[in-house]
Formats: structure tokens, C-alpha cells, sequence
């Protein structure tokens, strides 16, 4: 996962992709907002790209 800086820029290329069967993504985070709210985020990617599948 490459995680970064959310900029002013509009287009933002949150995406995951498949790589020789690798799952590769790209996921900006808004550092510009309340703590909590960023924690919150933050626990959201874990979920969504790091919980085990069944």
C-alpha cells in the first residue's frame, strides 16, 4: 500500500490494483481535518485492505 497526503489536486487515484497476483493500492488520507476524523480513516483503510477474507 502506498498511503499519502491528500493534495488540492482534484483527481485523487484512490485504487487498488492486481500485480502477479499481488494486491497493490493507492490511497490518499485528508490531513487537514480534526484528529479523530483522521483516526477514523485511518481504521477504515486498515478494514477495507488489511482484514483477513473469508
Amino acid at each position: 500500500m502506498i498511503l499519502y497526503a491528500k493534495t488540492d489536486e482534484e483527481i485523487v487515484p484512490n485504487s487498488s490494483y492486481l500485480m502477479s497476483g499481488n494486491q497493490i493500492s493507492v490511497q490518499a488520507l485528508d490531513l487537514n481535518r480534526d484528529f479523530k476524523e483522521i483516526a477514523d480513516e485511518l481504521d477504515h483503510i486498515v478494514e477495507k485492505h488489511f482484514s483477513a477474507k473469508s
